[in-house]
């Protein structure tokens, strides 16, 4: 890991809050935009994944169409970095499913740091899944009922996403988070799971987190009822 400042990692909002079903801010993407060139998330009314790549953002629809979005749109979750990578490895090998996030998590220095990823290369095969748009309350967990799941082979494609260590699970997924666009920039999802073949693997540690509070009625009069872990492990897992 190079010696050198790295900016903070930004999140529009605690992930707390979508569990609950609060899933409209007031956050523009031009706004997350000019937070980084990296990063994923979701739309107002969980109205498909998100990825930032590039500068761009896409967003990825229910059956894994990618389209650019306008900066005017408003995102209730999601994060950002300005991306440069402190480390670059390659994998030259196949991996199987089962053994990709641990690859990851190996060329980690510590888990008790964020971390920011980038992953080129070709796939023999990722799974996937998006959400149609979702009415506002309804509980996070009721959401994996509607997913859509689809599944692309012999792909190129990149992975963008975040490492959080357990502590901030608050704020955001412990682990790992991971979505996933064709190289054409035409399809992608929320990871599943993914068998690379032969993949570039840039890691940029963060050495701090911005947080967002959101200044609306759903958000300031929020009350914590649900059990976070056991959502998520349904939803993102």
């Amino acid at each position: 890991m190079q010696n050198k400042t790295r900016p903070p990692v930004f999140i529009t909002a605690p992930l707390a809050a979508l569990v609950e079903g609060i899933y409209r801010a007031d956050t523009t993407i031009g706004q997350l935009r000019n937070k980084g060139n990296l990063g994923i998330g979701t739309f107002n009314d969980l109205d498909g994944e998100l990825v930032l790549l590039d500068g761009r953002v896409y967003c990825l629809r229910p059956q894994g169409e990618a389209e650019i979005i306008p900066d005017t749109v408003n995102t209730p979750f999601a994060l950002a970095v300005e991306f440069t990578g402190d480390t670059v490895d390659r994998l030259d090998s196949p991996l199987p499913e089962d053994r990709f996030e641990h690859a990851l998590l190996d060329l980690l220095p510590s888990t008790n740091l964020m971390y920011a990823f980038r992953i080129d290369g070709s796939f023999d095969r990722v799974r996937a899944r998006s959400v149609p748009k979702q009415s506002n309350y309804l509980p996070l967990a009721e959401i994996a009922k509607l997913q859509t799941v689809f599944e692309f082979s012999d792909v190129q494609g990149t992975i963008v996403g975040f490492y959080t260590p357990g502590f901030l699970s608050g704020v955001h997924l412990a682990g790992l988070h991971l979505h996933f666009i064709t190289a054409d920039r035409l399809r992608g999802g929320h990871l599943l799971s993914a068998a690379p073949r032969d993949i570039s693997v840039a890691v940029q540690h963060a050495p701090g987190i911005e947080l967002g509070l959101p200044m609306t009625f759903d958000f300031l009069t929020m009350e914590r009822k649900r059990d976070m872990e056991a959502d998520l492990n349904v939803v993102e897992r």
